[in-house]
């Protein structure tokens, strides 16, 4: 569709100042520890390529094709461009339960995605299956406001913003949907960028 393909166009220009600003540190936090076998669910244009290290073994998956392409693009100026293998594919995808077998991630990344996921759920019940025990989910995702009025608005909202933000939905309780996911907690933290954020760190106990 031609708002994807200029969502894919466009979106690294329309989110230069904010990663410059607020989101690349908290990407850098989170991603430049991270060691092993790791999924990165929706990759994007690739914009947390760069705060990986150069040890890992990362499966990132997206499945908007334009998305994808600019991606591909990043990975190859990176110097262990070989250790990032990218799918046109999304997280509830049947090939997913071939792609990653049980009990064999150290870690899941979703950064600015978990909104998109169409079922959220059952997506944090896979993480959990694929994930190794003490393997590490971490987020950086806008969540549903705790505000009343700012909720309210949100959900207003939304029906448009799912248009023109390619499936994002901006009232979803992301936080609250981890809390009740099984796993545990390791950071958290919630800031404000124009809309609610949420930033955590947690892991799989069993």
């Amino acid at each position: 569709m031609l708002y994807k393909r200029i969502l894919g166009a466009f979106y690294d220009r329309f989110m230069h100042s904010l990663e410059k600003k607020y989101l690349g540190e908290r990407r850098s936090r989170l991603i430049s520890d991270l060691s092993g076998r790791i999924l990165e669910v929706g990759v994007g244009t690739g914009a947390n390529f760069k705060y990986y290290k150069e040890d890992i073994e990362l499966t990132g998956i997206e499945p908007s094709p334009y998305m994808l392409s600019r991606a591909e693009k990043k990975r190859e100026l990176l110097l262990f461009p070989s250790r990032i293998t990218l799918l046109e594919t999304g997280c509830g995808y049947p090939e997913m339960k071939k792609l990653i077998p049980d009990n064999s991630l150290d870690a899941v990344v979703c950064t600015l995605i978990l909104c998109t996921i169409p079922d959220p759920e059952k997506a944090l019940e896979n993480f959990m299956k694929w994930l190794k025990p003490q393997g590490k989910l971490v987020v950086l995702e806008h969540i549903r406001s705790h505000h009343p009025a700012r909720e309210k608005w949100q959900d207003f909202l939304n029906p448009f913003w799912k248009i023109v933000a390619d499936g994002c939905h901006l009232n979803r309780p992301t936080d609250r949907l981890l809390i009740s996911s099984g796993f545990e907690p390791l950071r958290e933290e919630y800031f404000n960028i124009g809309m609610p954020f949420y930033e955590a760190e947690f892991v799989k106990t069993t």
